[in-house]
Protein backbone atom coordinates (compact mmCIF):
# COMPACT_ATOMS: atom_id res chain seq x y z
CA UNK A 1 0.00 0.00 0.00
CA UNK A 2 3.03 2.29 0.87
CA UNK A 3 4.47 1.65 -2.49
CA UNK A 4 1.15 2.36 -4.48
CA UNK A 5 0.92 5.64 -2.47
CA UNK A 6 4.14 6.80 -3.04
CA UNK A 7 3.50 5.95 -6.35
CA UNK A 8 0.50 8.66 -7.11
CA UNK A 9 1.96 11.43 -5.06
CA UNK A 10 4.94 11.70 -6.96
CA UNK A 11 3.10 11.46 -10.35
CA UNK A 12 0.19 14.16 -8.92
CA UNK A 13 3.26 16.39 -7.97
CA UNK A 14 4.21 16.28 -11.76
CA UNK A 15 1.50 16.94 -14.37
CA UNK A 16 -1.08 13.84 -13.15
CA UNK A 17 -4.68 14.17 -11.95
CA UNK A 18 -7.36 13.26 -10.48
CA UNK A 19 -10.63 14.08 -11.87
CA UNK A 20 -14.32 13.73 -10.12
CA UNK A 21 -17.47 12.94 -11.91
CA UNK A 22 -20.29 13.66 -9.89
CA UNK A 23 -23.43 11.37 -10.58
CA UNK A 24 -26.88 10.17 -8.97
CA UNK A 25 -25.20 6.91 -8.02
CA UNK A 26 -22.09 8.89 -6.28
CA UNK A 27 -18.64 10.42 -7.12
CA UNK A 28 -16.34 8.87 -9.47
CA UNK A 29 -12.62 9.28 -9.16
CA UNK A 30 -10.45 9.25 -11.89
CA UNK A 31 -6.67 9.27 -11.78
CA UNK A 32 -5.07 10.41 -14.80
CA UNK A 33 -1.62 10.41 -16.37
CA UNK A 34 -0.21 11.73 -19.43
CA UNK A 35 3.06 11.23 -21.93
CA UNK A 36 4.57 11.68 -24.80
CA UNK A 37 5.40 7.48 -25.21
CA UNK A 38 3.43 5.21 -24.66
CA UNK A 39 6.05 2.95 -23.18
CA UNK A 40 6.58 4.85 -20.50
CA UNK A 41 2.88 4.45 -19.60
CA UNK A 42 3.28 0.90 -20.28
CA UNK A 43 6.00 0.33 -18.01
CA UNK A 44 3.61 2.39 -14.99
CA UNK A 45 1.08 -0.26 -15.87
CA UNK A 46 2.78 -2.99 -15.28
CA UNK A 47 3.39 -1.85 -12.02
CA UNK A 48 -0.05 -1.00 -11.08
CA UNK A 49 -1.13 -4.04 -12.72
CA UNK A 50 0.97 -6.46 -10.02
CA UNK A 51 -0.86 -4.10 -7.18
CA UNK A 52 -4.68 -5.90 -9.11
CA UNK A 53 -5.17 -1.99 -10.85
CA UNK A 54 -7.47 -2.27 -13.65
CA UNK A 55 -5.90 0.18 -15.50
CA UNK A 56 -5.63 1.16 -19.34
CA UNK A 57 -3.05 3.05 -21.32
CA UNK A 58 -4.94 5.24 -25.15
CA UNK A 59 -3.98 7.96 -27.23
CA UNK A 60 -5.19 10.64 -25.30
CA UNK A 61 -4.91 13.59 -27.89
CA UNK A 62 -4.37 12.97 -31.74
CA UNK A 63 -3.07 16.43 -32.62
CA UNK A 64 -0.25 16.10 -29.85
CA UNK A 65 0.36 12.46 -30.29
CA UNK A 66 -0.05 12.38 -25.78
CA UNK A 67 -1.10 8.90 -24.54
CA UNK A 68 -2.94 8.42 -21.16
CA UNK A 69 -2.48 6.06 -18.34
CA UNK A 70 -5.81 5.57 -15.98
CA UNK A 71 -8.04 4.22 -13.63
CA UNK A 72 -10.69 4.33 -12.18
CA UNK A 73 -9.74 4.83 -7.93
CA UNK A 74 -13.15 3.97 -7.04
CA UNK A 75 -12.30 0.29 -8.30
CA UNK A 76 -9.24 -0.37 -7.20
CA UNK A 77 -8.48 -2.48 -4.69
CA UNK A 78 -7.62 -0.30 -1.54
CA UNK A 79 -10.13 2.23 -0.75
CA UNK A 80 -7.89 4.00 1.46
CA UNK A 81 -6.77 5.77 -2.05
CA UNK A 82 -10.57 7.57 -2.08
CA UNK A 83 -9.31 10.56 0.30
CA UNK A 84 -6.83 11.23 -2.44
CA UNK A 85 -8.78 13.50 -4.13
CA UNK A 86 -9.98 15.47 -0.92
CA UNK A 87 -5.94 15.75 -0.09
CA UNK A 88 -4.94 17.32 -3.57
CA UNK A 89 -7.62 19.14 -4.32
CA UNK A 90 -9.59 22.61 -2.70
CA UNK A 91 -13.07 23.75 -4.88
CA UNK A 92 -12.38 27.50 -5.40
CA UNK A 93 -15.79 29.33 -5.65
CA UNK A 94 -17.38 25.95 -6.67
CA UNK A 95 -16.14 26.66 -10.32
CA UNK A 96 -13.20 24.55 -10.12
CA UNK A 97 -10.96 22.27 -8.06
CA UNK A 98 -7.03 23.80 -7.76
CA UNK A 99 -4.17 21.37 -6.84
CA UNK A 100 -2.90 21.29 -3.48
CA UNK A 101 0.22 20.24 -1.82
CA UNK A 102 -0.91 17.63 1.43
CA UNK A 103 0.56 19.21 5.23
CA UNK A 104 1.03 15.21 5.25
CA UNK A 105 2.76 14.21 2.13
CA UNK A 106 6.26 12.52 2.59
CA UNK A 107 9.40 13.22 -0.11
CA UNK A 108 10.34 9.36 -0.28
CA UNK A 109 12.81 8.68 -2.45
CA UNK A 110 9.75 6.55 -4.49
CA UNK A 111 8.10 10.17 -4.60
CA UNK A 112 10.88 11.76 -5.57
CA UNK A 113 11.74 9.40 -8.49
CA UNK A 114 8.29 9.78 -10.19
CA UNK A 115 7.83 13.05 -9.65
CA UNK A 116 11.30 13.80 -11.35
CA UNK A 117 10.67 11.16 -14.15
CA UNK A 118 6.83 13.02 -14.93
CA UNK A 119 8.18 17.18 -14.57
CA UNK A 120 11.74 16.91 -13.64
CA UNK A 121 14.56 17.80 -15.97
CA UNK A 122 18.77 17.96 -15.88
CA UNK A 123 20.00 21.40 -17.40
CA UNK A 124 23.09 21.39 -18.86
CA UNK A 125 24.80 24.88 -19.95
CA UNK A 126 26.32 24.12 -23.52
CA UNK A 127 29.68 24.31 -24.70
CA UNK A 128 30.24 24.14 -21.17
CA UNK A 129 33.35 22.23 -19.42
CA UNK A 130 33.04 23.16 -15.81
CA UNK A 131 29.29 24.28 -14.77
CA UNK A 132 27.82 21.49 -12.75
CA UNK A 133 24.23 20.65 -14.34
CA UNK A 134 21.55 22.12 -12.36
CA UNK A 135 18.28 19.64 -11.66
CA UNK A 136 15.11 21.80 -12.03
CA UNK A 137 11.56 20.49 -10.77
CA UNK A 138 8.21 21.85 -11.97
CA UNK A 139 5.73 23.31 -9.61
CA UNK A 140 4.42 26.18 -11.55
CA UNK A 141 0.72 24.79 -10.50
CA UNK A 142 1.19 25.62 -7.42
CA UNK A 143 1.02 28.36 -4.89
CA UNK A 144 4.33 30.30 -3.28
CA UNK A 145 2.61 29.12 -0.08
CA UNK A 146 2.49 25.11 -1.26
CA UNK A 147 6.49 25.75 -3.32
CA UNK A 148 7.68 27.44 -0.04
CA UNK A 149 6.27 23.88 1.86
CA UNK A 150 8.30 21.82 -0.76
CA UNK A 151 11.56 23.70 -0.57
CA UNK A 152 11.38 22.74 3.39
CA UNK A 153 10.29 19.21 2.92
CA UNK A 154 13.43 18.83 0.29
CA UNK A 155 15.73 20.77 2.54
CA UNK A 156 14.72 17.71 5.57
CA UNK A 157 16.67 15.18 3.09
CA UNK A 158 19.33 17.55 2.31
CA UNK A 159 18.71 18.64 -0.70
CA UNK A 160 18.46 22.09 -1.75
CA UNK A 161 16.16 24.04 -3.98
CA UNK A 162 15.56 27.76 -4.64
CA UNK A 163 12.50 29.50 -6.69
CA UNK A 164 12.88 30.54 -10.24
CA UNK A 165 10.15 32.47 -12.23
CA UNK A 166 8.90 29.86 -14.71
CA UNK A 167 8.35 31.24 -18.33
CA UNK A 168 6.13 29.18 -20.53
CA UNK A 169 8.22 27.77 -23.52
CA UNK A 170 4.76 27.93 -25.90
CA UNK A 171 3.62 31.77 -24.49
CA UNK A 172 7.12 33.06 -23.48
CA UNK A 173 4.77 34.45 -20.57
CA UNK A 174 5.83 33.80 -16.50
CA UNK A 175 3.77 31.62 -15.06
CA UNK A 176 4.17 30.30 -11.49
CA UNK A 177 7.88 29.21 -9.93
CA UNK A 178 9.54 25.77 -10.56
CA UNK A 179 12.59 24.58 -8.06
CA UNK A 180 15.83 24.80 -8.79
CA UNK A 181 19.02 23.25 -7.12
CA UNK A 182 21.96 24.55 -6.34
CA UNK A 183 24.88 22.95 -7.33
CA UNK A 184 27.87 24.18 -5.40
CA UNK A 185 26.83 21.85 -2.23
CA UNK A 186 26.69 18.72 -3.51
CA UNK A 187 22.91 18.75 -3.81
CA UNK A 188 22.90 17.00 -7.04
CA UNK A 189 24.71 14.18 -6.29
CA UNK A 190 22.83 13.26 -2.83
CA UNK A 191 19.52 13.80 -5.29
CA UNK A 192 20.46 11.18 -7.93
CA UNK A 193 21.85 9.20 -4.77
CA UNK A 194 18.17 9.40 -3.35
CA UNK A 195 16.42 8.15 -6.67
CA UNK A 196 19.02 6.05 -8.44
CA UNK A 197 22.23 6.79 -10.12
CA UNK A 198 21.00 5.62 -13.41
CA UNK A 199 17.55 6.05 -15.10
CA UNK A 200 15.77 2.76 -15.20
CA UNK A 201 16.62 0.53 -18.08
CA UNK A 202 12.82 -0.23 -18.79
CA UNK A 203 12.71 3.61 -19.97
CA UNK A 204 16.05 5.01 -20.60
CA UNK A 205 15.19 5.25 -24.23
CA UNK A 206 11.72 6.13 -24.11
CA UNK A 207 10.92 9.68 -25.77
CA UNK A 208 9.90 12.89 -23.35
CA UNK A 209 9.25 14.75 -26.71
CA UNK A 210 11.36 17.68 -28.37
CA UNK A 211 12.17 20.19 -25.66
CA UNK A 212 14.25 23.54 -25.58
CA UNK A 213 14.85 26.06 -28.09
CA UNK A 214 16.51 23.79 -30.34
CA UNK A 215 13.41 21.36 -30.42
CA UNK A 216 15.78 18.45 -29.92
CA UNK A 217 13.76 14.98 -29.01
CA UNK A 218 14.80 14.10 -25.02
CA UNK A 219 14.84 10.86 -23.50
CA UNK A 220 14.47 9.46 -20.05
CA UNK A 221 18.37 8.46 -19.70
CA UNK A 222 18.99 12.29 -20.78
CA UNK A 223 17.20 13.21 -17.44
CA UNK A 224 20.71 11.76 -15.66
CA UNK A 225 24.04 12.66 -16.00
CA UNK A 226 26.45 11.33 -18.26
CA UNK A 227 29.78 10.66 -17.67
CA UNK A 228 31.29 13.88 -18.07
CA UNK A 229 28.34 15.11 -15.51
CA UNK A 230 29.45 13.20 -13.04
CA UNK A 231 32.44 14.34 -13.03
CA UNK A 232 31.47 18.30 -13.12
CA UNK A 233 29.13 16.75 -10.01
CA UNK A 234 31.60 15.25 -8.04
CA UNK A 235 33.95 17.53 -7.64
CA UNK A 236 31.80 19.42 -5.40
CA UNK A 237 31.05 16.57 -3.09
CA UNK A 238 32.77 15.89 0.08
CA UNK A 239 34.60 12.71 0.16
CA UNK A 240 35.85 12.59 -3.08
CA UNK A 241 39.25 12.67 -1.65
CA UNK A 242 39.08 9.37 -0.14
CA UNK A 243 38.16 7.58 -3.47
CA UNK A 244 41.12 9.34 -5.48
CA UNK A 245 43.39 8.62 -2.55
CA UNK A 246 42.12 4.39 -2.36
CA UNK A 247 42.79 4.47 -6.22
CA UNK A 248 46.69 6.30 -5.39
CA UNK A 249 47.41 3.54 -3.78
CA UNK A 250 46.28 0.51 -5.51
CA UNK A 251 48.30 1.82 -8.71
CA UNK A 252 51.30 2.58 -5.59
CA UNK A 253 51.45 6.05 -6.88
CA UNK A 254 53.01 8.87 -4.41
CA UNK A 255 51.11 11.20 -3.01
CA UNK A 256 54.70 13.46 -4.56
CA UNK A 257 54.40 11.93 -7.65
CA UNK A 258 51.02 12.68 -8.26
CA UNK A 259 51.67 15.95 -7.17
CA UNK A 260 54.17 17.04 -9.87
CA UNK A 261 52.58 14.85 -12.89
CA UNK A 262 49.50 17.77 -12.10
CA UNK A 263 52.10 20.54 -11.93
CA UNK A 264 50.30 21.85 -8.35
CA UNK A 265 51.66 22.78 -4.68
CA UNK A 266 53.26 20.26 -2.26
CA UNK A 267 50.06 20.36 0.03
CA UNK A 268 47.22 20.50 -2.64
CA UNK A 269 46.45 16.79 -3.28
CA UNK A 270 47.05 16.10 0.55
CA UNK A 271 44.38 18.86 1.26
CA UNK A 272 42.10 16.91 -1.73
CA UNK A 273 42.50 13.37 0.17
CA UNK A 274 41.94 14.54 3.75
CA UNK A 275 38.34 16.20 2.74
CA UNK A 276 39.65 19.86 3.46
CA UNK A 277 38.83 20.70 0.18
CA UNK A 278 37.25 19.94 -3.11
CA UNK A 279 39.50 19.75 -6.63
CA UNK A 280 38.13 21.82 -9.84
CA UNK A 281 35.78 20.38 -12.20
CA UNK A 282 39.04 20.79 -14.59
CA UNK A 283 41.90 19.31 -11.81
CA UNK A 284 39.44 16.44 -11.05
CA UNK A 285 39.33 15.75 -14.44
CA UNK A 286 43.01 15.97 -14.91
CA UNK A 287 43.19 13.53 -11.69
CA UNK A 288 40.95 10.80 -13.00
CA UNK A 289 42.96 10.71 -16.59
CA UNK A 290 45.93 10.55 -14.73
CA UNK A 291 44.87 8.05 -12.16
CA UNK A 292 43.63 6.07 -15.09
CA UNK A 293 40.67 5.97 -13.60
CA UNK A 294 37.47 5.50 -15.72
CA UNK A 295 34.87 4.73 -12.81
CA UNK A 296 35.33 6.58 -10.11
CA UNK A 297 33.87 5.12 -7.01
CA UNK A 298 31.13 6.86 -5.84
CA UNK A 299 31.31 8.10 -1.86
Amino acid sequence: MEQIVDFINGNLLGDSNIRIWKSKWGNYYYYKQTAKDKRFLEWQKKFLDKNNFHSYVSLDNKSTGCFALGFYINNCPYPELMKLREKWYIEKHGKYAQKIIPRDLQLTPTVLLYWYLGDGSLIRRKNNSVNVPYIVLATNTFSKEDIDFLIQKLKELNLNFYPVKYKSGFTKKESGYCLYSKTQDGTPFRFFKLIGLECPKEIANCSTGRKGIYHEEKFFKDKWPTEEDWIKILSNVKGIGKSIKERREQINMSRKELTRLLKVGKSYIRSIESGNRNPSVNKLRAILKTLDLNNLKIP
